[in-house]
């Protein structure tokens, strides 16, 4: 897959994970109808300040990394690209499973009052959001791997 085309799906996750910041954020001062409750987009007990903050710090890496990939720039250092690969993969599988819990413990596939049906488990908008995430890792250890080829 061309570095374009890679900065192009970045773009996307980009755009997709600021909708979610946003969408969060006018829940939390300016409620509107035509989104989910503010307790919807919030998937842990972090305050909304902290998780607003580091929600900015994460689509300015994107940022960054989206356009350093469509001018063919590094974005890793090589050795953490395997380390980088493994967490994407792991990330996104954890929350798969958490994902699969959630809805299952929330069907009663799991028991009365099975641990699925927590509110880690079923805070269904944030483990989306964290897939999108768990995607841009692997896409930037994918395009770095593939770079790395590409000039060594």
């Amino acid at each position: 897959m061309s570095p374009r085309r890679q900065a192009a799906i970045s773009l996307a996750l980009g755009v997709a994970f600021t909708a979610r910041v946003v969408g969060q954020a006018v829940q939390r001062w300016w409620a509107v109808g035509f989104l989910p409750d503010q307790d919807a987009w919030q998937g842990s007990s972090l305050p909304f300040p902290a998780l607003f903050a580091a929600q900015i710090v994460i689509l300015a890496i994107i940022a960054v990394v989206t356009i350093r990939m469509s001018v063919g720039a590094n974005v890793l250092p090589r050795r953490w690209v395997a380390p980088a690969f493994a967490f994407g993969v792991l990330y996104f599988a954890v929350m798969v499973v958490r994902l699969a819990l959630g809805l299952a413990g929330e069907a009663g596939l799991l028991g009365q009052d099975s641990f699925a049906a927590a509110r880690w488990f079923t805070a269904y908008l944030p483990t989306i959001f964290h897939l999108v995430l768990a995607t841009e890792v692997v896409l930037i250890a994918l395009y770095q791997r593939g770079h790395r080829q590409r000039i060594g």
